[in-house]
């Protein structure tokens, strides 16, 4: 199951009572792709309300770790409406706003890297699982599927700071890895992972 918690974050609260309605300002929708790779984080925001009640210059102070979800939450308040002529409007104030993308229950087991399993590389110098940190100037974060040989496909990569090349050569050097999750371990299981390709 899916939970989408609203926070406030910060010393000033969201103007709830300043919107047109409560039905004017609905959680963002949690992107299908993003519950495919089960995928979860904190987003926080910031915005100011315009005089005509839209919301102006909404940016991400604190991100999730994963693009997807800070553009969900983006698009989201981008979509609230508070009445016009407010005195936050005329004062610029700013407001924060925090998503919390979780999922319900017990975490899955995630199928984790075989050691020794990946294919030599002049550029990589090995992966870290489930590593959530956001991309490094050291490291790409990526997620993807893992099919039932144990290969990973429908990679995504988080790579702001690289080369198209440099991005495309570490999913190509994931494709050479193996994936699974020992046949002792019991729980739920999931076909999802992620985590990051540290270069040399």
């Amino acid at each position: 199951m899916l939970s989408l918690l609203l926070a406030l974050a910060g010393a000033s609260a969201f103007p709830y009572e300043s919107l047109t309605t409560p039905a004017s300002c609905t959680v963002p929708e949690w992107p299908r792709e993003a519950v495919r790779y089960e995928i979860e984080g904190t987003t926080t925001l910031q915005f100011q309300v315009g005089t005509d009640g839209a919301v102006r210059n909404a940016q991400v102070k604190q991100g999730s770790g994963w693009s997807i979800l800070d553009q969900a939450a983006l698009a989201g308040l981008a979509r609230c409406r508070f009445k016009p002529g407010l005195p936050a409007a005329r004062e610029g104030t700013a407001f924060p706003l925090q998503y919390a993308w979780t999922l319900e229950g017990p975490p899955p087991l995630r199928p984790m890297l075989v050691p020794g399993s990946c294919g030599p590389s002049q550029r990589f110098l090995r992966y870290d699982n489930l590593d959530q940190r956001p991309d490094g100037r050291a490291s790409i974060k990526l997620r993807f599927l893992i099919d039932p040989e144990g290969k990973a496909q429908r990679i995504v990569p988080e790579a702001a700071h690289f080369d198209a090349a440099v991005v495309r050569d570490a999913v190509n050097w994931l494709q050479t890895c193996r994936f699974g999750i020992s046949p002792k371990a019991s729980g739920a299981r999931t076909d999802t992972s992620f985590g990051r390709v540290v270069l040399r």
